[in-house]
């Protein structure tokens, strides 16, 4: 996801008194472009006198709103209806805020907080400066993210894939180095037996901290 999850649905935090957090939040620029992630229309605006500073509320079609706090500057009046991908404003840190970030919220029809996790990569993807809107520019742009996280995917598998099989090479040289000495030591060579417990140890040792007894 393009912005960091600062904050969890439902969490505990001092910061709110511990009440549970009523949405999520996401870390991004003050001033990055806010756009609605559904067809709706706006039903509340907040001036910035509360808690989630300056935002607003977009009612869609099916009494679910959405909610948008901690704003700089809320681009829609109360009454306006808002098309999907339409901008509403731009980020900030007001409010009850302890840094720049979106505070994204939902509740049903019925008024009761509901989590919008599952919205927060639709809402992520539509928002920033350099979005590009239409069916090429969300496909462009979930194809970017994807390929990213494919190349991170593949180093990591083979940074552990070279780790793996050095781990591999060190067990197999310490077992295959006390085999010899086990066999010099019944050749006749006195001190082989002593060697072949070291390297015993050693791979015994190796195991413990690779983590494989």
């Amino acid at each position: 996801m393009k912005f960091r999850l600062t904050g969890k649905f439902g969490e505990l935090s001092p910061v709110r008194d511990f009440q549970p957090h009523s949405g999520i939040d996401l870390a991004m620029p003050e001033g990055t472009t806010l756009r609605s992630i559904a067809d709706g229309v706006v039903d509340k605006v907040f001036d910035g006198s509360g808690a989630i500073g300056k935002g607003l509320s977009v009612k869609m079609p099916d009494g679910t709103r959405t909610i948008y706090g901690h704003m700089n500057e809320v681009k829609a009046r109360i009454g306006e209806h808002i098309n999907a991908g339409e901008i509403i404003g731009l980020s900030g840190n007001t409010g009850n805020s302890t840094g720049p970030h979106l505070h994204f919220g939902m509740k049903d029809a019925s008024g009761h907080v509901i989590d919008p996790t599952a919205h927060a990569d639709k809402l992520a993807s539509i928002s920033g400066n350099d979005v590009t809107l239409g069916p090429l520019g969300h496909l462009v742009s979930w194809g970017t993210e994807t390929l990213r996280e494919k190349a991170a995917d593949a180093t990591t598998e083979i940074l552990f894939g070279v780790f793996d099989a050095l781990k591999d090479l060190l067990l197999g040289t310490t077992l295959i180095g006390a085999g010899v000495l086990i066999l010099l030591k019944v050749a006749g060579w006195r001190d082989g037996g002593r060697w072949a417990g070291v390297l015993i140890f050693v791979n015994i040792l190796l195991k413990f901290l690779f983590g494989g007894i």
